[in-house]
């Protein structure tokens, strides 16, 4: 998307596109080929051209993007991935000159899930920002801290039942002695007045 949120056109490379998809190279012309075929030609080059990785793949034409409605969902969640890598790789570039902290939930978690979904890798991010391995080290580092913090919290209240635990125990005990003695005391004491009455 450009600045003006129209889609703007933005040529590849097919060893490119294979590398951002993962996909292999045969796969990838297969499914070009249909979109560029004789009477569909949405894709250039011309479907008279072979392909080889070194093929520049580009849409026909700027008016394709406005009218293909599913292109446009395809832009559009493109647009968001990316803006949220940029994001990113901001946070990672003030985590590392120290002006900012790891990153916690829920921005972790929308980070993590984005990962997750989108499977980023170098080629895709060297698109929008070329600090990807700075980036993904400082996402799985927040996620690293964020659950050993967890644990720790975790052993705290573990630590802190067991020890309110003990307490009730010695308090509960505590008072059965307490009880216990004063039943003896309340029986000597009985007995005391029984022996004072007899006498």
């Amino acid at each position: 998307m450009g600045e003006d949120n129209r889609g703007t056109r933005r040529p590849a490379r097919l060893d490119e596109i294979c590398k951002i998809t993962g996909a292999h190279e045969e796969d990838v012309i297969t499914v070009i080929n249909e979109f560029r075929a004789e009477g569909n030609s949405f894709l250039m080059p011309v479907h008279a051209q072979r392909l080889d990785s070194n093929s520049v793949i580009d849409i026909s034409h700027e008016s394709i993007m406005r009218v293909w409605k599913r292109l446009v969902g395809w832009v559009l969640t493109e647009t968001e991935s990316a803006q949220l890598y940029l994001r990113l790789a901001k946070s990672a570039e003030l985590y590392q000159e120290g002006k900012t902290g790891l990153l916690v939930n829920p921005d972790l978690q929308l980070a993590l899930k984005w990962k997750e979904e989108n499977q980023p890798n170098e080629t895709w991010a060297l698109r929008y920002d070329p600090t990807f391995e700075r980036t993904m080290n400082y996402l799985e580092y927040s996620q690293k801290e964020y659950e050993k913090a967890l644990a720790a919290k975790e052993e705290r209240q573990k630590r802190n039942l067991r020890r309110t635990r003990y307490v009730a125990i010695v308090l509960g005990v505590a008072s059965l002695i307490s009880i216990s003695f004063l039943i003896v005391a309340l029986n000597l004491k009985l007995k005391a007045e029984a022996s004072e009455k007899r006498h």
